[in-house]
């Protein structure tokens, strides 16, 4: 079982970073939103446009740099395991060399990595039982997309194109967008842009735009003072009953059914993106378990 140490939420000022270090634990981070940062595993740079994970294991020489144009945030968990030679789990994700970043924009294993920092912040002499439990399902979790991922050659960046194509997206998800705006503001073709999509996210320019748009919508249903309709023409949907067609082909529910079967009224204080949708401070270390337990902290 992990031994959790230290948790927390960051939002970094842009344009800042985190030198080279290594660890002598694991730390398991999540950039919820697709930045211009960048991670840098010893000789390798990694973009983060895109919501992921991230797996640092000891001895892993790495650093960061964030967004140079915007906040970034980035939950984090640093643990360990009681006995490293015989109790860490057999998963690729906690085995040196293994794969640094699952990129994913599940909402399920957000909410477990929040779930971990919320036991930190409101019960943290639960911290060891009740996070660990928590920590070791979402380790399980993101194990699982790894094993259901081709193996690929080498992990591929994102191109700066697709990076500032996938910033558009997110910032205009309000209005109508077409792939050939989209590809004159990157400055490639109809053509190169729709291949590049489908090479480095999975998925082509149309279908990221309404995966991302209904991403949004998710997030808004489980505020209770806006309409299924208001959420609709919020984001560009002039025709309410398109979009209760698009969303339950992406969900597999409706928008009604989803906010029936998510919403709790502990949600109606949150704001659905950025800061203020935590319900712990953000920018404070929450938890260190070896000060909680009399024990010398480590570096």
């Amino acid at each position: 079982m992990p031994n959790v140490t230290i948790a927390g939420d960051i939002v970094k000022r842009a344009g800042t970073g985190l030198a080279t270090r290594t660890i002598h634990d694991f730390e398991l981070l999540l950039f919820p939103y697709g930045t211009k940062s960048a991670y840098v595993l010893e000789d390798q740079e990694i973009s983060l446009g895109e919501p992921a994970f991230i797996v640092t294991r000891p001895g892993e020489q790495h650093s960061y740099r964030y967004d140079p144009a915007q906040p970034s945030r980035h939950l984090f968990v640093h643990f360990s395991f009681e006995h490293a030679e015989t109790s860490i789990p057999p998963l690729r994700i906690l085995t040196r060399g293994g794969p640094p970043v699952i990129r994913t924009n599940d909402e399920l294993l957000a909410g477990m990595m929040k779930q971990v920092l919320l036991i930190a912040y409101r019960h943290p002499k639960q911290i060891r039982r009740r996070g660990g439990l928590m920590l070791m399902s979402l380790l399980e979790e993101l194990e699982s997309l790894v094993e259901n991922t081709p193996p690929s050659s080498a992990e591929e960046t994102f191109p700066p194109q697709i990076v500032k194509a996938l910033d558009y997206i997110d910032k205009h998800l309000a209005s109508s967008l077409s792939i050939d705006e989209l590809a004159a503001k990157v400055g490639w073709t109809h053509e190169h842009l729709s291949r590049s999509f489908v090479r480095y996210t999975g998925r082509s320019p149309r279908e990221t735009i309404i995966y991302r748009k209904i991403e949004r919508a998710s997030q808004l249903l489980l505020q209770d003072d806006l309409s299924v309709k208001e959420i609709a023409y919020s984001l560009g949907y002039a025709d309410e009953n398109y979009f209760y067609r698009v969303f339950k082909q992406v969900k597999g529910i409706t928008a009604l059914a989803y906010r029936s079967k998510y919403y709790n009224s502990w949600y109606s204080d949150l704001h659905p993106v950025g800061d203020g949708d935590t319900p712990y401070p953000q920018n404070r270390i929450l938890f260190n378990a070896a000060l909680l337990a009399g024990e010398p902290a480590r570096d």
